[in-house]
């Protein structure tokens, strides 16, 4: 009987233990579907079609895209403050922090506002991330797998943005025949798409190192 309740109480202790990267994880998995259902309604240039599923349109699904799941994640990563920061140096910390920023601030943004931002954080999320995966080369607490998925999801944002600034509309919006899927998605498909299933893993790679 002793050792049955002991083992209920290690489970809830285990289940709220990994709640971080839980949370990370559904924000990745959230992100993957608003993204498709976003660029549906808009479409693949920067003009946007003002589509509608489910009843709303365009600004509402931006502004769940660019709010809900950047707000879980960064909910999952102030959860992992201990491994990802606490116990690191001070590159690691303002890694952290920049990342935090750069998910909280357009996220917060966004849901104000009920639209999708431009991606003008997006370079703190990136060098946040960059950051906190060099500051944490020689923890002891990520494996190498969970450093070089906070390191190329730092590449995969700021490569995102590097896209959207460099790549004029007058380009991105022609129906050019390389481009048909379109610049504006091309960059969504980086930023959300990707990134969801980035951060899908590297809450799971969290988990197995908490």
């Amino acid at each position: 009987m002793e050792s049955t309740k002991n083992k209920m109480v290690n489970d809830r202790k285990s289940k709220f233990v990994y709640w971080p990267d839980l949370a990370i994880m559904l924000g990745g998995l959230l992100m993957v579907p608003l993204w498709l259902i976003y660029t549906t309604v808009h479409g693949p240039t920067s003009f946007d079609r003002t589509g509608v599923v489910l009843g709303k349109s365009t600004l509402f699904w931006g502004s769940l895209l660019g709010g809900i799941p950047n707000l879980l994640i960064a909910l999952g990563l102030i959860g992992r403050y201990p491994i990802l920061a606490r116990q690191s140096g001070r590159l690691a910390r303002i890694g952290y922090a920049l990342t935090l920023f750069g998910l909280i601030v357009p996220a917060v943004v966004d849901l104000l506002t009920v639209g999708l931002g431009p991606p003008l954080l997006i370079p703190f999320l990136g060098v946040g991330l960059v950051l906190t995966a060099v500051g944490n080369r020689r923890s002891p607490h990520l494996h190498w797998r969970t450093q070089i998925a906070l390191l190329l999801m730092g590449l995969l944002m700021l490569g995102a943005f590097a896209w959207a600034i460099m790549i004029p509309d007058t380009l991105s919006d022609q129906n050019h025949p390389i481009i048909r899927f379109g610049a504006y998605r091309i960059y969504g498909f980086q930023a959300h798409f990707l990134a969801g299933i980035g951060w899908i893993l590297l809450g799971y790679f969290l988990k197995k190192d908490a």
